[in-house]
């Protein structure tokens, strides 16, 4: 069985003329939102095995405020700069790639690939996640690289 969390950054700053899209920073509701969700985690058990995070600022801080809600090693955290502009076919060929040890794994990254991502994955309509929205996926497979369209089940939508 594998199960995969799919977050998506919280809240940030309006896009403004002359401020490169990686560099926005979260809002003060953004704080609050990814300390939220990262309590909302560990307690619900659903912490991963291991991390994987966009390099842009929002995902990186949104990253870093869950990381402080739970018990993960650093060598299990770790940027992704392929998830700045990923779609749901890059996505999926990332989780296709991952080794079996790891039974649960989070990406945090960015819309719409998330939430694309997730209806895709599951076959549910979902809709659009909100900043700092969470589905927790299983998968009843013994390899990542089984996963493909419909195969999990939403099991929670933190």
């Amino acid at each position: 069985m594998k199960t995969l969390l799919l977050i998506r950054h919280a809240e940030a700053e309006s896009a403004y003329f002359g401020v490169d899209d990686r560099r926005r920073e979260l809002t003060q509701e953004g704080f609050t939102q990814a300390v939220h969700l990262g309590k909302k985690i560990a307690s619900g058990n659903f912490q991963p095995e291991v991390m994987f995070y966009s390099d842009a600022v929002r995902t990186t801080v949104t990253t870093q405020l869950i990381l402080e809600q739970l018990d993960m090693p650093q060598e299990a955290i770790f940027v992704e700069p392929s998830f700045y502009e990923a779609n749901v076919g890059r996505l999926l060929d990332f989780i296709n790639q991952r080794a079996d040890q790891a039974d649960s794994l989070a990406i945090v990254g960015h819309n719409p690939a998330i939430s694309f991502l997730a209806e895709y994955l599951t076959g549910d309509v979902i809709g659009n996640l909100s900043p700092a929205d969470a589905v927790v996926i299983t998968f009843d497979l013994e390899s990542w690289e089984l996963v493909s369209q419909a195969t999990g089940s939403l099991l929670t939508r933190l």
